[in-house]
């Protein structure tokens, strides 16, 4: 059994700066219906992420709770430019990516709905990690594909996970990603700085 994190960030205001897939209209119903059956049947202390802010981080460009030499607005003013178009040019080279949200898994600090990472995937987050650095620091993108459903409001022993009910899997074709400037965490509140698209093309 999981004992639960606190989530220190939970809607507080930031300054991060993110890959993102920001799921569709049809794909973002599923998922909430998966958050439904959890809160229905999982009593947790369970912070929702909204509907809204459901996505799935590719690579974290610069962290919110980073500790650097200055702040991370001056991160971004410094480095933010040439990062943008490094990534844009990444994601341009990377064809469409398909994944399948097969399985839901806890951790201690959240809940979150897990797929087999393809290989364009990875090699699109090695890539990026590869190229960007500030200091002695470069991306630690994550290993799997996931969406976080909920995060924890309080340190307990999490029960049991239902089964997701003929809910799973929930399959996703990603043809483009967005480069965002997350303002209030979780993705609560974003800028989009930009929006490319996955072709597979060659440059």
């Amino acid at each position: 059994m999981i004992r639960t994190k606190v989530d220190l960030l939970w809607f507080k205001r930031c300054c991060a700066f993110h890959l993102q897939l920001f799921p569709d209209r049809e794909t973002v119903s599923k998922l909430c219906a998966l958050q439904d059956r959890i809160e229905r049947e999982c009593n947790g202390p369970l912070l929702r992420v909204p509907a809204t802010s459901l996505h799935m981080t590719v690579v974290t460009l610069v962290d919110a709770t980073a500790q650097f030499s200055m702040s991370n607005e001056e991160i971004w003013k410094l480095n933010g430019e040439r990062w943008k178009e490094t990534v844009e040019r990444l994601v341009k080279q990377t064809p469409p990516i398909d994944l399948s949200f097969q399985e839901v898994q806890a951790s201690e600090a959240a809940i979150f709905v897990k797929a087999p990472e393809p290989p364009e995937l990875q090699r699109l987050r090695s890539a990026i990690s590869d190229a960007v650095w500030f200091e002695d620091w470069r991306p630690k993108p994550p290993r799997i594909a996931h969406v976080t459903l909920f995060r924890f409001s309080a340190e307990e022993q999490l029960p049991a996970l239902p089964g997701d009910a003929g809910l799973l899997p929930i399959e996703g074709y990603v043809k483009a990603l967005q480069l965002v400037k997350e303002k209030t965490y979780p993705s609560v509140e974003i800028d989009v700085l930009g929006q490319p698209s996955c072709l597979g093309a060659s440059t």
